[in-house]
C-alpha cells in the first residue's frame, strides 16, 4: 500500500490524537552520562586531501533524526515553505500555526534486505579484488561494493535475503570457505515510485507539492524553527529520500551549529569546566570540517546522533558552552596542514588506543593510544594531621571520630570528648541537654521548656526529647499516620517502644537522627553513650546545614598552603596546627594521620576563626587517580546468560549454539581488538569495533569469566570492563580532568592528539 493511500489513516489519527502526532518522531535525548556521556563519532578515513579552511560563516547542513513519515514545524511567527529552486512561497505565504509534512510515496514500498559481509576496505581497488575472488568462491549469489560514508570505507557484502536466518545460511557455507569474520547487515531498498512531500496545516488541509523537497524558515528572520520539541537556529530543508522517508535537513552557520553540539557531547552541568568544553569544541568543530559532505548524496554534511556527533539544536544551548565555542572560534587540529579526523570517546578508562586497531580503515597517525593519568610530579601532596585519635566505635557499630571532631570544633564539646572511654561512657540527661541547647543556638532554636527528667537517661527518653527540642510536633502529625508506624518501626523489638514515642522514633530514624542497632533492634531502654548522643546532635547541625563545613576542590600547592577551588574561586589555605583529616571511601569516612592529595580531588573542609584550615576531608575516589575516573562509567560489568549471549551475537552472525568467546589480541591500551567466537558451526573471529557491538558491552576493554553447567558447557558469560565508548582520540571525561588540574584546551588536545598543531581558519 502506498503512503498517499495511507494520508486519509495520518489525518484522522492526527484529529482524534493531536497531542500523541506531536511527540511522534521526537529524537532521543542527550545522554548524561557523566557522564556519563554519548560515545564519539564513527570514523572517517581516507587519502589525505586538501588543506581546508573554515570561515566563522561557514554554513553546514545536518541530517536530523526525525519521524521517517510526518514531522510538524512551527515557530512563534508562523513558518515559510519555499520551492527549492525558486524560493517562491508555496500554497500559502505563511503558516501561522505551523505544518505537518509528510512523505508521500506512490508506486512502491520500502523494505530491507540482508546480505553477509565478508571485507571492508578503504581503497576501492582492494574491494574491487575481493569482490572478484568472492564471486569465483560462491557462484550464483550476489556479491556487491556498498560505500559507507561514515567510514568512508568499502564493504564487499554477499547474497540478496529477505530474512536474516536466510543469510544465516550463506555464514555457514562462507566460514567453510575460510571467511572467519563474517558480519549479517541490513540494508535498506530504494523506492521506484513517485516521491513528493505533502503539506498539512493546523486544519487538517493537504496539499501536495510537485517536488521531493522544500524548504522552510521562520516567518521572522529572528525565531527558530521548532520540530516537536526541539529547535533550530538557520533553515530546514524537508525532502523524501530514495528510501521514501521524510528526512529534516539543518542548515546554519558552522558556529551555531557547534552551539547545539558541544552541551550535548559534554554536557556543562556535569562537567563544568571550561578548558574541557573548548577542547571539546575544537574536537567537534575539526570533526565537521574533516567531514564536509561525508553525506553528500543524501543531501547533507553529517547526521546528528552519535554516529557522527550528537546535535539537538538551539534549545539545548548553555552559556558556558556558548562561551567555549566562542573563544576557540575557528579553530580546528592539523596534521601536516590537513584537518584531522578528531574522534573522541567518552570514558577511555585510564588509556586510549591506537585507531586502527579498533577502526582498520583509520590510519591517522594522531590517533595513537595514550595514558589518561596525570604526571607523577607535581600532581600530588601529602599533608599531616594536627591531631590523631584512633577510632571509636559506639554500640551502634559505627564510628564517630568525624562528628565529635567537628563538635569540638564548633565549640560544643572540650577536647576531652574525643578520647575513647568518654565517649563509650554513659551519657546522663544534664550533659545531654547542655549539649543540645548549643546546638539548639547555631540553628536558631531554643530549648524545650521541658527538659530531660532526672536520673538515668534511655533511648526512649533521648528520642522524645530531640523531636519536643526540634520543634517537630506537626510534622510527627502531618508527615505519619498511625497506619504507617508498624511499617516503619519493624524492627524485633517494636512491641518494646511505648505508643507515645513511637512517632519520634519513626521521624528521627527517617530524618536520619537515628539509626537502628546493627542486630534489627532500637533498644528504647538502652543507656545511650556520650558519643552516640553527640552523633545524633551533629547529625541535627547538618540537617539544618548549621556544621559550617564547605565542599570544594584540591587545584594544588601554594608554598604551605593548600589551594582550594569553591564556585570557581580559588583560594590558598593554612593548615592550623591541629588540624583534623579525614579519608572518605564508599561513603564511610574514616581519621588519617596523613593523606595524600591529587589535583581534581573532592574535599570536605571547615576554617577556624583565623582562617585556617582545622578540619579537612578527602573523598576518595574508588576508582583511582585516572583523570577520567569521574565517569561512572569508568568500571563496568556485564552479565549473559550463554542463552542470552547467543541470541544477541546471532543477530551480526550465526554461529549455532555458543560455546566460547575468546580475546585472541589486545592493544597498547589494553583492548580486545580481536575475538575468537566458538559455535556449533565452527570458529568466527570479530575484529576491532563491531565487537562492542556483537557482544553488547559497553567498550572494547574488557575481560571475560565465565561459570559452568554441570555439564559442562559454559553458564554465565561475565563482561568486567573500563570506559565507555571506542576509545580512539580525545577521551571527554579525561579532558575534564585534565582541565580540573589546570590544563589548558590546547594542551588537552595536543595530549590526545599526537603531534597536531591548533589552526586559526579565518575567512
Amino acid at each position: 500500500m502506498s503512503r498517499s493511500l495511507r494520508m486519509p489513516l495520518l489525518l484522522a489519527a492526527a484529529l482524534a490524537l493531536p497531542a500523541a502526532l506531536t511527540g511522534a518522531g521526537a529524537r532521543r535525548q542527550a545522554q548524561v552520562p557523566a557522564a556519563a556521556p554519548a560515545p564519539s563519532p564513527a570514523p572517517a578515513a581516507g587519502p589525505p586531501g586538501p588543506v581546508i579552511t573554515v570561515a566563522p560563516t561557514q554554513r553546514v547542513r545536518i541530517g536530523l533524526t526525525n519521524d521517517p513519515v510526518k514531522v510538524r514545524v512551527f515557530a512563534d511567527g508562523g513558518v515559510v515553505v519555499r520551492d527549492p529552486l525558486k524560493r517562491a512561497p508555496i500554497w500559502k505565504k505563511r503558516f501561522d500555526a505551523g505544518l505537518y509534512l509528510v512523505s508521500d510515496v506512490t508506486g512502491g514500498e520500502t523494505g530491507l534486505l540482508y546480505r553477509v559481509q565478508v571485507a571492508s576496505y578503504t581503497a576501492r581497488d582492494q574491494a574491487e579484488a575481493k569482490k572478484a575472488e568472492v564471486e569465483t568462491l560462491v557462484p550464483g549469489q550476489k556479491v556487491v561494493l556498498v560505500y559507507h560514508p561514515d567510514r568512508r570505507a568499502w564493504r564487499v557484502r554477499v547474497g540478496e535475503f529477505r530474512t536474516r536466518e536466510d543469510a544465516a545460511t550463506l555464514v555457514q557455507r562462507l566460514n567453510d570457505e575460510g571467511f572467519t569474520e563474517l558480519w549479517i547487515a541490513e540494508e535498506g531498498q530504494a523506492v521506484r515510485g513517485h516521491r513528493r512531500v505533502r503539506l498539512v496545516d493546523d486544519r487538517w488541509r493537504s496539499f501536495l507539492t510537485d517536488s521531493d523537497r522544500v524548504i522552510l524558515q521562520p516567518a521572522r528572520s529572528a525565531d527558530l524553527l521548532r520540530v516537536d520539541q526541539a529547535s533550530y537556529r538557520g533553515l530546514l530543508e524537508a525532502r523524501v529520500d530514495k528510501a521514501g522517508n521524510l528526512q529534516l535537513i539543518n542548515e546554519l552557520d558552522m558556529e551555531d551549529y557547534l552551539r547545539g553540539v558541544v552541551p550535548n557531547e559534554m554536557g556543562p552541568g556535569v562537567y563544568p569546566e571550561l578548558e574541557a568544553l573548548k577542547a571539546q569544541a575544537v574536537a567537534a568543530r575539526t570533526y565537521m570540517v574533516a567531514n564536509l559532505g561525508q553525506f553528500s548524496e543524501d543531501g547533507y554534511d553529517v547526521c546528528d546522533s552519535a554516529q557522527c556527533q550528537v546535535y539537538r539544536g538551539a534549545g539545548t544551548e548553555a552559556a558556558l558552552t556558548n562561551q567555549a565555542v566562542e573563544e576557540t572560534r575557528s579553530v580546528i587540529l592539523t596534521y601536516g596542514g590537513r584537518p584531522i579526523n578528531a574522534l573522541y570517546t567518552s570514558t577511555c578508562g585510564g588509556h586510549t588506543e591506537d585507531g586502527q586497531l579498533v577502526f582498520p580503515e583509520e590510519k591517522g597517525p594522531y590517533l595513537k593510544g595514550v595514558t589518561c593519568y596525570p604526571e607523577a610530579e607535581a600532581e600530588s601532596r601529602t599533608i599531616s594531621a594536627g591531631t590523631w585519635t584512633d577510632p571509636v566505635v559506639l554500640e551502634d557499630g559505627a564510628p564517630v571520630n568525624e562528628e565529635v571532631a567537628l563538635l569540638k570544633i564548633l565549640g560544643i564539646v572540650g577536647p576531652e570528648a574525643l578520647e575513647r572511654a568518654y565517649l563509650l561512657a554513659q551519657c546522663g540527661p544534664v550533659e545531654a541537654e547542655r549539649w543540645t541547647t548549643f546546638a539548639l543556638g547555631l540553628v536558631g532554636k531554643a530549648p524545650p521548656a521541658n527538659g530531660l527528667r532526672d536520673g538515668a537517661m534511655d533511648m526512649n527518653d533521648l528520642a522524645a526529647y530531640v523531636a519536643r527540642a526540634l520543634g517537630w510536633d506537626e510534622k510527627m502529625r502531618l508527615a505519619l499516620d498511625d497506619r504507617d508506624l508498624p511499617y516503619l518501626l519493624a524492627f524485633k523489638d517494636r512491641d518494646d517502644v511505648p505508643k507515645e514515642t513511637q512517632r519520634p522514633y519513626a521521624v528521627l530514624i527517617l530524618e536520619g537522627l537515628l539509626q537502628p542497632f546493627p542486630d534489627n533492634t532500637l533498644r528504647p531502654r538502652h543507656h545511650p553513650s556520650r558519643g552516640l548522643v553527640l552523633r545524633s546532635l551533629y547529625r541535627i547541625l547538618d540537617y539544618y546545614g548549621a556544621t559550617g563545613r564547605v565542599q570544594g576542590t584540591y587545584r594544588g600547592s601554594d608554598g604551605d598552603k593548600v589551594l582550594l577551588e569553591v564556585k570557581r574561586d580559588v583560594q590558598g589555605l593554612a593548615l592550623s596546627p591541629s588540624v583534623a583529616l579525614y579519608r572518605s571511601f564508599r561513603d564511610v569516612s574514616y581519621p588519617a594521620r596523613s593523606i595524600p592529595l591529587t589535583l581534581g580531588d573532592r574535599v570536605v573542609y571547615h576554617l577556624a576563626g583565623d582562617g585556617t584550615l582545622d578540619y579537612l576531608k578527602v573523598i576518595a575516589n574508588q576508582r583511582g587517580v585516572s583523570d577520567d575516573r569521574y565517569s561512572t562509567a569508568y568500571r563496568w560489568e556485564q552479565r549473559y546468560a550463554r542463552a542470552d549471549l547467543e541470541a544477541l551475537i546471532k543477530a551480526r552472525v550465526d554461529v549455532g549454539r555458543l560455546k566460547d568467546v575468546e580475546p585472541t589480541r589486545r592493544g597498547v591500551s589494553g583492548r580486545v581488538v580481536e575475538v575468537r567466537i566458538t559455535g556449533s558451526r565452527g570458529q568466527f573471529y570479530i575484529r576491532g569495533f563491531k565487537i562492542r557491538t556483537a557482544l553488547g558491552v559497553r567498550e572494547n576493554l574488557f575481560t571475560i569469566d565465565r561459570t559452568v553447567a554441570p555439564d559442562g558447557d559454559v553458564q554465565t558469560f561475565v563482561f568486567s570492563g573500563k570506559g565507555w565508548g571506542h576509545g580512539v582520540g580525545l577521551c571527554q571525561v579525561g579532558a575534564y580532568g585534565m582541565a580540573l588540574r589546570g590544563k589548558s584546551y590546547d594542551e588537552i588536545l595536543r595530549h590526545y592528539y599526537t603531534g597536531v598543531e591548533l589552526t586559526r581558519r579565518d575567512r
